[in-house]
């Protein structure tokens, strides 16, 4: 309940609404075109929804870490271990798309959705990321992640 009340006090800022939104949208986009389009259409989809989703995951990563660089409250070694992770997480989802493994790029992507929702909401808790982030990313990341597993459900039936 404290948490709650916490989260409650921090609205989500104009521009973070727009731009943590709008950054997911071409995920929603992409597993509709996936499902709803034929020809080469779904496998154009897919690669770009792994492209697109690395690079969110990875300019998450930065934020997480300019944040804890510029806070001196955050923890840097939470900041850096978060970002790496995230990285690895995108960057693997890119080797594993270049091979064609796109199922597991898929579910590396959402993974890293999932934990970046959870991770950033703790984060925000205890002041290792703008305290908005604890109302944002849980709703804007299971919207990607939807979006991806809508697409590993394709791909999975294909």
């Amino acid at each position: 309940m404290a948490a709650r009340l916490e989260e409650d006090r921090h609205p989500i800022p104009l521009n973070s609404l727009v731009l943590g939104y709008g950054a997911v949208l071409p995920c929603v986009v992409a597993a509709l075109g996936v499902w709803l389009m034929g020809g080469p259409w779904p496998i154009l989809a897919t690669r770009l929804a792994i492209i697109w989703s690395a690079i969110v995951l990875v300019f998450i990563a930065g934020v997480r870490r300019g944040y804890g660089f510029g806070n001196p409250a955050a923890s840097t070694t939470a900041e850096i271990s978060t970002m790496l992770i995230y990285v690895a997480l995108a960057g693997l989802s890119l080797l594993a798309s270049e091979v064609g493994a796109f199922k597991g790029a898929l579910a590396l992507l959402t993974a890293g959705f999932i934990l970046a929702a959870v991770l950033d909401r703790r984060a925000a808790l205890g002041q290792n990321a703008p305290r908005h982030f604890a109302r944002l990313r849980g709703p804007q990341l299971s919207i990607a992640s939807a979006a991806l597993a809508g697409i590993l459900a394709y791909q999975a039936s294909h």
